[in-house]
């Protein structure tokens, strides 16, 4: 399960401020997406360098500049000002002020609509209409999460630390809430199987398996990052100090522990008729 997919309370979090104030840790420990993810994303469009692409919920730019990367020009959307402010400044990513349900792009602009870690938070039905709008005919979209694996006995310990962490707090994740929306849902359902995503066709699904290696101070930051965590006080206290049990139990030679992430990624082409 995703640290972004908390089991939540039934307060609700605003999602445009949720990571406020965590746009540093979550700017240097959250995970790099693997090489093969981009591939995949990139692949039938040609040459990068001639790809314009909108990644929506950019966050400080993770995915953004793996894009950019490759040659590919890319416009970030992201409403939160601590998160834009933390993002690494990259030549071929623009940071503009927006959310998923109204960009400030103009129809049929982009090549390539992108979510890294970012779609469950937007409207389902109004999100998906507004990229179908900025995408030229036929553009492709990639949603894509990465969770740690619960499959893994030290990502799921860890796992567990960091949600345990979040229980005295007043607003967990609404992620969490979302997601459990999102399986209570039909589409959701459809969506999540890789059967069905309205205005959009050739639905398909891709996993991947990477890792990340952390030492103390990264293993906090990661905690630190997510929207859900306590940020001062003794909850955060408690938290760093279970994470130095962890990190003295589960440490290599250098160190560092091993967490192990399953990304999944679905792509589409958007539909026009």
């Amino acid at each position: 399960m995703s640290f972004d997919f908390s089991t939540a309370s039934d307060s609700i979090a605003n999602p445009l401020s949720y990571f406020s104030d965590r746009g540093e840790d979550y700017q240097k420990y959250r995970l790099i997406y693997p090489a093969s993810a981009i591939d995949t994303i990139l692949s039938d469009l040609g040459s990068p360098t001639q790809i314009t692409a909108v990644d929506i919920g950019a966050g400080t730019g993770i995915g953004a500049r793996l894009l950019a990367d490759r040659g590919v020009r890319v416009v970030a959307i992201e409403p939160n000002e601590d998160m834009r402010r933390a993002a690494t400044p990259h030549e071929g990513v623009e940071f503009l002020t927006g959310t998923a349900e109204q960009t400030p792009l103009k129809n049929a602009s982009v090549d390539l609509v992108t979510s890294f870690q970012a779609f469950h938070w937007f409207d389902f039905d109004k999100s998906l209409q507004e990229f179908r709008r900025i995408l030229r005919a036929s553009g492709h979209l990639a949603l894509i999460w990465s969770f740690w694996d619960q499959s893994d006995l030290v990502s799921k310990e860890y796992t567990r630390l960091v949600f345990e962490a979040s229980k005295d707090r007043e607003h967990k994740s609404q992620s969490g809430m979302q997601l459990k929306t999102w399986f209570k849902s039909i589409r959701y359902q459809l969506f999540w199987q890789g059967l069905w995503l309205p205005y959009f066709t050739n639905l398909q699904r891709h996993e991947f398996v990477s890792s990340q290696c952390l030492d103390l101070p990264g293993l906090v930051g990661l905690a630190r990052s997510q929207g859900f965590t306590p940020s001062e006080g003794k909850g955060l206290e408690k938290l760093i100090s279970d994470l130095a049990v962890f990190q003295q139990r589960f440490y290599d030679r250098q160190g560092s522990v091993r967490l192990i992430y399953r990304t999944h990624l679905y792509t589409a082409i958007s539909n026009h008729t």
